[in-house]
């Protein structure tokens, strides 16, 4: 989706053009947000729905169906006049969805939502009778699907005109859906809101996380997305943790609103960090933090993690060193800010003796040469192929041969980059000596240093360990020591699964398993902290 940006304040002022799929408006409370939402939806009325922060949860008891344009349009626009194409006419809807006051009107729609529903339910399933066709599955059954994924301990009964709430198992405890709780009635609103959208349409949510608690966020607006990925989404929100759960989105961090339609903003660019003033502004994380490496927030390592490990707050610093500096200092610090960090390490090259000398135990090791290792496990190859309808086991196969003969034509070079990096952490030792006071001493540590052991024979050794590992066909052993970005394409499992050939399209799909929060993001995150070692 591509839309102008409500006028930003400069010298000229200007109107951003951004291309997007999901876009986060984050701020303080008072920054402008809902204004800048109601600024989109004016000037692309024709094809956005907003949400407001300020609604009505009061839901209807029973609702009866009507004419389904009147339903669309009583829905979308706020009423319906039969002598008025009223889907063109802003004024319209601003009179009758907004009261007159598009920022800050008290949006009353569940009912119209409950009618839309009933009758797109009615209408279909008639359809279908005429047809002498097999149901089919309307929007409020995937309302129901939804509802029921995020609270998987209650179900829904949909009859005609009245919706039902039970316990699982508890068939005698049933009640009328208005009788919800808060919590539960939201979410009911905001999927049917979404799920009764138009088609390819720009979807703005104000303030999305609101009456819910926070271990639903990320999986309710995940499932929400998953259903409707034809329209963009908008949130407007100042809880950081929302923010950071849109992994896939564009962020603009909203200063304040100026007046006339001006705003002091800034689009926060993939490369560019959360600035640390918007931190200060806006609620803070209260989640562990889990450093990692990779430089940035859009690096393989963050994608895979944050699903991962979806109780932290996982954050790119870079090297190792700074993985290792930094959980250090947070921790020192702990009693100022009481939030637990931990650091994790791609294996990067070290043996089994330097991996056991690090005592740190906030500090967890990757049993993978690199991250993108993690994506080649047997259990996840074979969890990708089963998605595809393809044999899992021949999948696999393929995979391991392919990794075993690509590692077979790179082992000179593994062994020399290992040789290299064990001789560069030994040199360390010598350089970082504080024993060492004079030039003398610094001498003769170096020469000590240099006749204690033969690089010819450390990379004879390395390149020997290789060869075993592939005579042996030891491939979660290649996985542990292969350090090379081009792992993924070279086994050939996007061919292989019947994948998109686009960049990272094996990535994708994991990401897009995992977002399920089923059985196969279960079994996919299993695999992955099974190999990291606490």
């Amino acid at each position: 989706m591509k839309i102008n940006l409500p006028t930003k304040k400069g010298t000229p002022n200007t109107n951003p053009v951004l291309e997007f799929d999901q876009l986060v408006v984050i701020g303080a409370n008072g920054s402008g947000k809902t204004r800048f939402g109601a600024k989109i939806e004016e000037d692309n009325h024709l094809t956005t729905h907003r949400i407001s922060a300020q609604k009505s949860l009061t839901m209807p008891k029973l609702v009866r169906p009507t004419a389904l344009d009147v339903a669309k349009n009583e829905f979308f626009i706020g009423s319906n006049h039969p002598k008025q194409n009223v889907n063109e006419s802003l004024s319209f809807k601003k009179d009758n969805r907004w009261g007159r006051n598009i920022n800050t009107h008290l949006l009353n729609d569940f009912e119209k939502l409950l009618v839309l529903l009933h009758t797109e339910e009615y209408e279909s399933l008639s359809d279908s009778k005429e047809k002498k066709i097999l149901s089919p599955k309307t929007k409020i059954d995937t309302v129901r699907e939804i509802w029921e994924k995020v609270l998987p301990h209650r179900q829904l009964r949909i009859k005609a005109g009245v919706i039902e709430t039970l316990p699982i198992g508890q068939e005698s405890n049933k009640y009328n859906a208005s009788e919800m709780s808060d919590g539960e009635r939201v979410i009911f609103y905001l999927i049917a809101e979404v799920v009764c959208s138009p088609e390819n349409s720009i979807v703005i949510l104000d303030e999305p996380e609101m009456h819910i608690h926070k271990s639903l966020v990320k999986n309710l607006f995940d499932l929400i997305e998953n259903e409707r990925k034809d329209c963009a989404f908008i949130y407007l929100t100042h809880d950081i943790d929302f923010a950071i759960s849109r992994q896939k989105a564009r962020k603009v961090w909203a200063k304040s609103y100026e007046g006339s339609n001006v705003w002091d903003y800034e689009l926060l660019e993939d490369n560019t960090p959360i600035p640390e003033q918007l931190y200060l502004e806006i609620l803070g994380s209260r989640k562990p933090i889990l450093f990692i490496e990779g430089d940035s927030s859009k690096s393989i390592d963050e994608k895979i993690l944050e699903l991962i490990f979806s109780d932290y707050t996982v954050k790119s610093l870079g090297s190792c060193q700074k993985v290792f500096s930094t959980t250090k200092s947070f921790n020192e610090q702990s009693d100022f800010h009481h939030i637990e960090s931990y650091g994790l390490i791609d294996r990067d090259r070290r043996t089994n003796e330097e991996v056991s000398h690090i005592q740190n135990p906030n500090i967890w090791i990757a049993r993978v040469a690199e991250i993108e290792n993690f994506l080649l496990l047997e259990e996840i190859v074979k969890e990708v192929a089963s998605n595809m309808m393809k044999n899992a086991n021949d999948v696999f196969e393929n995979v391991k041969s392919n990794i075993i003969s690509f590692f077979d034509s790179q082992k000179e070079k593994q062994a020399l980059e290992h040789a290299l990096s064990r001789v560069e952490r030994l040199f360390k030792n010598v350089t970082n000596n504080s024993d060492v006071k004079t030039i003398s001493e610094f001498q003769t540590s170096l020469s000590s240093f240099w006749s204690g052991f033969n690089v010819e024979e450390i990379y004879n050794t390395v390149l020997s360990d290789f060869q075993k590992l592939i005579d042996q066909k030891d491939y979660e052993g290649i996985l542990k020591v292969f350090n090379n970005k081009g792992i993924v394409p070279n086994s050939q499992v996007v061919y292989l699964c019947d994948l998109s050939t686009k960049n990272d399209a094996y990535l994708n799909y994991i990401i897009g398993l995992l977002k399920q929060n089923g059985e196969s993001s279960d079994r996919i995150i299993k695999a992955i902290i099974e190999k990291i070692e606490k």
